[in-house]
């Protein structure tokens, strides 16, 4: 079992994390996030390319120059694209079984999250609004560290 397994997450991709301490602390600067998992929503990734016919929505005009509007409802389609995804993530959190998990999302995809978590009952997770599944783990370790989720990184020896 793992001590703490973070999560970093938007609307198409996951990072999963965990923290590692260093086996050799006087040798050695730690603890360090390590990627053990990346997860991808490829429908959402995809979106105009794969999934809808144009890639915006238009009008239907007619030769009298009248028309109409038409929308493939993809607004509802990439909203049920995210909840899965959002249940997907909580479904790899809870595998891993670890003591504190912690959950960082822009606002949206938090919602999603939250919402899913009805459907995991008993999974603990601390919330972080804040999107960073572009940064490398040092600086989200860092980030994380500086809202006091984490223990900073120290130098060998410390």
């Amino acid at each position: 079992m793992m001590e703490v397994c973070i999560v970093v997450a938007d609307g198409s991709r996951a990072r999963v994390f965990e923290l590692t301490h260093p086996q050799q602390p006087e040798f050695e600067s730690g603890p360090d996030l390590r990627e053990i998992v990346s997860l991808a929503a490829p429908e959402h990734a995809g979106r105009d390319q794969a999934i809808y016919s144009e890639g915006i929505t238009g009008r239907n005009r007619t030769v009298a120059g009248g028309g109409h509007d038409y929308d493939e409802h993809r607004d509802a389609h990439d909203d049920e694209v995210e909840r899965q995804f959002a249940r997907d993530i909580l479904t790899d959190l809870a595998s891993h079984g670890a003591d504190r998990n912690i959950l960082c999302a822009n606002p949206r995809m938090l919602g999603y999250l939250r919402d899913a978590r009805t459907h995991f009952a008993g999974l603990e997770v601390t919330e972080v609004q804040k999107d960073l599944t572009a940064l490398a783990p040092r600086r989200i370790h860092e980030q994380l560290a500086n809202e006091g989720l984490l223990p900073a990184r120290k130098p060998p020896g410390a």
